[in-house]
């Protein structure tokens, strides 16, 4: 006889979320055949973009700081929140099959999308951060603990706003049509590639109204002693991403039923 094994609710959770992740990966990587390596390539590819518009300048873009740390410190941030708003709006439609389990729910799709996108950010940004560390490309350190807080709080937003958006392209199918019309003018806006310092101040209370500004700005700060970042707040951040998550629990709690009957 087999022994009998109950398991706690915890367990089975992290059962499924794993066995998601897993699944995402393999949906994720497995049908390029450069693989895991995409994950550096995408956002080395807008860094050499970028770095290379503003060499033929002929400047160094921010004092202290080499264009491409500059760069790399926006990019990373940014490719999470783009890939938390695409994979949010498709995590039903996506996963769909698999609600036919009684343990899966919509809920369990979207945390593993955000998780899977979360480690990608973090894993990238800290190979490419010692990477260029290697090859002499450097600038001091400011604080471990800041970059921690601030990672927990754009952690929050994400998984907010992707719980938001899986009501939302479940329910209005004609939503992802509309992602690229307001994830590029974002990517213009949310500090990617200049510092919120360097823009006239008649701008700085609209700008700064943008949770992804405020996300790049304390990477930044976190990463750089020398940036000054003076326009980034932790607490605007971190009340954002408070916001942004209450209210995707709430839609998700509000919906869910509907999203695992619907087809």
């Amino acid at each position: 006889m087999h022994p009998n094994i109950h398991r706690s609710p915890w367990q089975i959770q992290r059962d499924v979320i794993r066995a998601l992740l897993i699944r995402e990966m393999k949906t994720r990587f497995g049908k390029w055949r450069l693989g895991y390596a995409w994950v550096l390539l995408e956002a080395a590819m807008h860094m050499l973009v970028l770095v290379a518009i503003f060499s033929l300048i002929g400047r160094e873009f921010y004092p202290g700081i080499p264009t491409a740390l500059f760069m790399l410190a926006g990019i990373a941030p940014f490719l999470f929140f783009s890939h938390c708003f695409s994979k949010g709006l498709a995590a039903v439609s996506a996963n769909r099959g698999l609600f036919n389990y009684r343990q899966l729910r919509p809920f369990d799709a979207v945390i593993s999308r955000v998780l899977l996108e979360f480690t990608i950010y973090i894993g990238s940004l800290a190979i490419f951060w010692f990477g260029f560390r290697w090859f002499g490309i450097s600038a001091p350190f400011n604080s471990f603990l800041l970059l921690v807080v601030a990672n927990l709080a754009i952690l929050g937003f994400g998984l907010g706003l992707a719980l938001t958006l899986c009501v939302v392209g479940e329910r209005y199918p004609e939503a992802a049509k509309f992602a690229p019309v307001i994830q590029r003018p974002m990517y213009f806006l949310s500090g990617v590639f200049f510092s919120l310092e360097q823009l006239p101040e008649k701008f700085h209370p609209y700008l700064s109204w943008n949770p992804v500004l405020h996300m790049i700005e304390l990477t930044r700060s976190g990463l750089y002693a020398d940036y000054h970042g003076k326009f980034a707040d932790l607490q605007y951040l971190a009340m954002s991403a408070l916001v942004t998550l209450a209210f995707g629990l709430l839609v998700y709690r509000g919906q869910w039923r509907d999203l695992v009957r619907s087809r």
